[in-house]
């Protein structure tokens, strides 16, 4: 029995990887997101597309979205009643600032034994080819976990610069969202995107989901149980904010950062190949 998802979505997501879009949220509410995240960076002189690894705990109503039903009724049917957000990042695309994301696969780099996730990623303003949405390969999350070079330097937003090459992406797909709409997708899915060519922002905020049986593969990490029970107890807790920009939660995601960008789980999506 699921909770949302018919059978026709359940099978499109076991052959292609996704399923897009998804309803969620009114434009009341992603308006006042964006004035949030307006005000944030204003006050903060920082992007929360900074925050790389621990977004959705740098504000209340962030932190209340990885909880909202309509996104977990969705992740329930995908991966189980006990949900742990692992991680989180804001993707946030100026106007015309050349900013993209290579092709690459959520399941390279995580340091998770099982490679079991769900990865949601929110519209809090359309997104479409215009302005660089999502796109993915149909099918790529069968196949293995393909090998990743890591090249900075340019506009990538991926934080290694971490990106798939020579890669045959004839078959690539947009994910159309209108804001406040979302999209799922398969943990070994190839997705990327394309530059804004637009002149306003696009904003997304993508939670990255697992089940509590889940470890973590490079020492002792923390999650935000969402729903359900952790009887496994691999996770601790992660903290929740107090209120918006909460400076003990920003010091706290620069320490996840960190702990994303060892050496040691790079070595783990080497041996994954």
């Amino acid at each position: 029995m699921t909770r949302l998802l018919t059978p026709a979505q359940r099978d499109a997501y076991e052959r292609d990887g996704y399923i897009a879009p998804l309803d969620c949220l009114t434009t009341d509410r992603t308006s006042a997101m964006r004035e949030s995240l307006a005000a944030f960076e204003r006050e903060a002189g920082m992007s929360a597309a900074e925050i790389v690894f621990k977004g959705h705990l740098a504000f209340t109503w962030s932190h209340a979205l990885a909880r909202d039903p309509a996104i977990l009724d969705v992740v329930e049917d995908l991966i189980g009643p006990d949900i742990l957000a692992f991680a989180s990042k804001f993707w946030i695309k100026g106007g015309r600032d050349g900013a993209f994301v290579s092709w690459h696969q959520d399941s390279a780099y995580f340091g998770i034994e099982p490679v079991e996730l769900a990865s949601v990623w929110v519209a809090l303003t359309d997104s479409n080819p215009a302005n660089g949405c999502v796109r993915a390969i149909p099918g790529s999350h069968k196949g293995p976990v393909l090998r990743h070079v890591e090249r900075k330097g340019d506009r990538n937003l991926l934080a290694r610069g971490q990106r798939i090459e020579e890669l045959d992406d004839s078959g690539a797909v947009d994910f159309t969202l209108k804001e406040g709409q979302f999209s799922v997708h398969d943990v070994h899915l190839v997705h990327g995107s394309l530059p804004n060519e637009s002149g306003a922002p696009r904003i997304g905020l993508a939670f990255f989901y697992i089940p509590p049986h889940v470890r973590s593969t490079v020492g002792r990490r923390a999650a935000d149980l969402v729903r359900g029970v952790d009887e496994y107890g691999h996770w601790d807790q992660d903290p929740a904010p107090r209120f918006d920009g909460d400076p003990l939660i920003l010091d706290y995601a620069g320490g996840a950062r960190r702990d994303y960008t060892r050496e040691d789980v790079t070595q783990e999506a080497e041996a994954s190949r």
